[in-house]
């Protein structure tokens, strides 16, 4: 029951997966499709994408953090558990 269920996401997943990719593909804009790499807009988009670059880091980052975080305080409570068990 459990194998058929994951057989049809798995199935779903591939036939959107699928069909995303015969999907026309999106035609870049005209910074990004050979524009004057000096001009100040091409600047603009550049710098943008760094800030999102640099908002998507800071956030992994916390992703990664609060689970170091986490796996510190479940091995310590593991740790407070096992103490307890064993005083009495």
């Amino acid at each position: 029951m459990m194998l058929k269920r994951l057989f049809n996401v798995a199935m779903l997943i591939l036939v959107v997966v699928t069909w995303l990719q015969i999907v026309r593909p999106a035609l870049a804009c005209a910074v990004c499709f050979g524009g004057d790499p000096n001009s100040s807009m091409t600047q603009g988009v550049q710098s943008g994408i760094l800030v999102l670059l640099g908002v998507l880091c800071s956030v992994l980052i916390g992703f990664a953090s609060l689970a170091i975080f986490w796996m510190r305080r479940a091995a310590n409570l593991e740790r407070l558990v096992r103490a307890n068990e064993e005083a009495g």
